[in-house]
């Protein structure tokens, strides 16, 4: 998937009259607002993973008082893509209704730091093999605090180029996910309450995955059956406020879908 060639000069955007960026502001989501709240009895931790290491960044783990699943959220396993490294900076402050919610903000680190889509070790999402083990020190300590946390749902937060169906040598707006996970409800939810009437090409898509890649969540999926998501907004006529949005509230419905979040 090759998301992050420059899209070629005088591309147009075929069936809207909007130019340029596009920005929405339509106030706080219902869904959102509920992740949001800070009242009721509820644990928080944090952990290092990789310490010691130039890999090492902070785990944060909040405990709800309610039995329930456990998800896992991931920013920053590419570095340049903000919108998930914004959103999960938020989520760290997050209370679930029931289970836990385990965030890492900034899992490629030096990705991050360095303001790059791949850390010291390449790709970081491409090294979680189906036949065989994760291939650089930082994908197996990534893994490590996968298995240990056993999540019942992972969410991994992207940013890509284009539009789906469009601009055809890119990924564009979409939600890969495992089969036996939420993607039509969590596209619909986007496409009804964050991408403006104007942008009809900007609508979300799902598309189910069958496992057999090298990503994060195909692993989390194929080893533990989570329910497991890549989510990709587009950078394309986007400002980054409109993508963080987009990220945000499918972040809180996915955590609503799998009973994290009671719907208000």
């Amino acid at each position: 998937m090759k998301r992050r060639r420059i899209l070629a000069a005088g591309g147009a955007l075929v069936g809207t009259a909007a130019v340029g960026v596009a920005s929405r502001s339509t106030g706080e989501h219902d869904l959102v607002a509920s992740a949001r709240r800070s009242d009721g009895d509820y644990e928080t931790s944090t952990e290092t993973l990789l310490s010691g290491t130039v890999h090492e960044t902070p785990l944060y783990e909040i405990d709800a008082p309610a039995d329930g699943p456990t998800a896992m959220v991931f920013g920053g396993i590419h570095g340049d893509e903000y919108n998930g490294i914004d959103v999960a900076r938020e989520a760290t402050e997050w209370v679930p209704d029931a289970g836990r919610l385990v965030v890492v903000p900034e899992t490629d680190r030096v990705a991050v730091e360095n303001d790059e889509r791949e850390g010291l070790e390449g790709d970081l999402n491409r090294q979680f093999p189906a036949d065989g083990e994760p291939t650089s020190e930082l994908a197996a300590g990534v893994w490590d605090a996968v298995e240990r946390h056993d999540p019942d749902v992972v969410l991994d937060l992207h940013r890509s180029l284009g539009l789906y169906g469009v601009h055809r040598q890119y990924v564009g707006q979409a939600i890969f996910h495992s089969p036996d996970a939420e993607g039509d409800a969590l596209a619909a939810t986007l496409n009804e309450d964050a991408v403006p009437w104007y942008l009809p090409l900007h609508r979300f898509v799902a598309n189910e995955s069958h496992l057999s890649g090298p990503l994060l969540f195909h692993e989390a999926a194929r080893e533990l059956d989570a329910a497991s998501y890549l989510f990709e907004t587009t950078d394309f006529m986007l400002d980054r406020e409109t993508k963080n949005e987009m990220t945000r509230l499918v972040t809180a419905a996915a955590l609503e879908r799998h009973g994290l979040l009671e719907g208000r």
